[in-house]
């Protein structure tokens, strides 16, 4: 065979083409590296933003949760406040109706706190001898348990004058029925007052409205033997509507007894008529506010039953006057304290 001949240029060729297919190789495999590097790298970058953005969403979930309850929450305490806050105003309302009944007491001068109660009915001065005269205290407008149970807590014989129940005082009835020698406290029409009892007997009512009526006290109180007038400034005024109601008191074995909220006042008028004795208040205690008020007002009541033998105070139950009866024992003592059936 014939052989080529060494040819230096055909080395350097086949050299060449070694290092350039080595060269290819190394780019090659250096981009599949890179390649598969990043792609590592991406994918390691997508894990990181889908584990953050999963804790994301957890944190989201977490916080609306929260807020979901918070809002639960809130509605069950507004819902809790809410029925407290009814409790409270309905309660409000409650005391607020029953301090109107207390404070309804100054019905001859309603548009002035200042003027002065009508004055005791005129009597002679009468002898008598120390510790023999007697004090009768009616506390009236008694209408509720705390009434009852402030009266008693004073500790002396104080008479209850009860108001017949109505719906703001449906209980007032049935109150009575412990309470010895009550009395009942008959609402008559008064010329201005605007806290009015339910049922008031007028001056237009007619002798058998005031006989039905007075049936229905004494079946609503069966004990009951003296009634005094709450407010009727302009009933008591009126003979013709005194005689009527003395008139059918009178035939149901009931004694009047006036409160004397009007100085032009018929009862005792009415009662010569009819024969009988006239029982009349001779002083307000509590007309003003305040204990050093009241007591003055008891130490006057004390020196009426002095003077005259006996005396009808009117009271109500009031803290001021609750508090000015238990400072002024010392000098209640000094008469007897009675029921109504006892001067």
């Amino acid at each position: 065979m014939h052989k080529r001949p060494f040819s230096f240029r055909s080395l350097f060729l086949h050299k060449n083409l070694a290092l350039f297919f080595s060269f290819f190789i190394i780019v090659v495999m250096a981009a599949l590296i890179g390649y598969s590097m990043g792609l590592h790298q991406t994918q390691k970058k997508l894990d990181d933003e889908r584990k953050e953005n999963q804790l994301l969403r957890e944190k989201i979930k977490k916080i609306a949760m929260m807020e979901s309850k918070g809002e639960l929450f809130q509605k069950v305490e507004a819902k809790k406040q809410e029925g407290e806050l009814r409790h409270l105003k309905d309660k409000l309302k409650k005391v607020l109706s029953e301090e109107k009944v207390v404070e309804a007491h100054h019905e001859y001068a309603p548009k002035d706190k200042k003027v002065l109660p009508p004055k005791a009915e005129a009597r002679a001065v009468r002898p008598i001898k120390q510790g023999d005269a007697k004090l009768v205290i009616i506390m009236d407008d008694v209408s509720y348990t705390h009434d009852v149970k402030a009266i008693r807590s004073v500790g002396l014989p104080l008479v209850m004058s009860f108001l017949p129940p109505s719906s703001r005082h449906p209980e007032s009835a049935t109150l009575a029925t412990s309470v010895p020698g009550y009395m009942v406290h008959l609402p008559l029409e008064a010329v201005d007052f605007s806290d009015e009892e339910a049922v008031t007997l007028r001056i237009t009512d007619s002798k058998e409205m005031i006989a039905a009526h007075i049936a229905k006290i004494k079946k609503l109180y069966p004990s009951v033997r003296y009634i005094n007038n709450h407010t009727g400034s302009k009933f008591t005024a009126d003979e013709a509507a005194m005689e009527r109601l003395i008139g059918v008191m009178r035939d149901s074995g009931l004694i009047f007894v006036d409160s004397r909220t009007t100085g032009k006042t018929k009862a005792k008028l009415v009662d010569e008529k009819y024969g009988l004795r006239y029982l009349g208040r001779d002083v307000f205690l509590d007309h003003h506010d305040g204990i050093e008020n009241i007591k003055m007002q008891i130490r006057e009541a004390v020196d009426m039953a002095k003077r005259h033998g006996s005396a009808i105070a009117i009271g109500h139950p009031r803290p001021d006057t609750i508090e000015a009866l238990r400072q002024s024992k010392k000098i209640l003592s000094e008469v007897q304290l009675v029921g109504i059936d006892k001067i």
